[in-house]
């Protein structure tokens, strides 16, 4: 999945964790939302995938907090770097930006539109 489609989807090492039916992963020090899955076990070591257009950028304090460390206008669109942690992530937005390099943004993930994969054999988590 990550190689299909460009940019190609942000994905990353994460730990599923799971209350009371609620589903969530657990990496870079943050809480990622996840969509509504029945699979997967507390605990369990994941991939976490996500399109860099279903991340959308949010005013900083509300969010996920990532540092801009690269603006790339491509025509009609702006593909920007934002690192989170150890983790690089990738984030289109259509028409341009103001945001600069070093700066905090937030960032909301389409719960929905994120893809669980286990770490251990790569099968897609439903």
């Amino acid at each position: 999945a990550q190689f299909i489609g460009s940019p190609a989807m942000n994905v990353f090492e994460g730990t599923l964790r799971i209350e009371n039916g609620r589903h969530r992963v657990e990496a870079d020090g943050q809480q990622w939302p996840v969509g509504s899955v029945a699979g997967g076990t507390d605990g369990q070591a994941v991939h976490y995938g996500i399109r860099p257009g279903d991340i959308t950028m949010v005013d900083p304090g509300q969010g996920i907090p990532a540092t801009v460390v690269v603006v790339e206008p491509t025509g009609a669109e702006t593909e920007l770097i934002l690192q989170v942690g150890e983790t690089a992530l990738t984030l289109v937005l259509h028409g341009r930006t103001d945001v600069k390099p070093d700066q905090v943004v937030g960032l909301a993930i389409a719960a929905d539109k994120v893809h669980l994969f286990d770490k251990a054999g790569g099968q897609r988590i439903d």
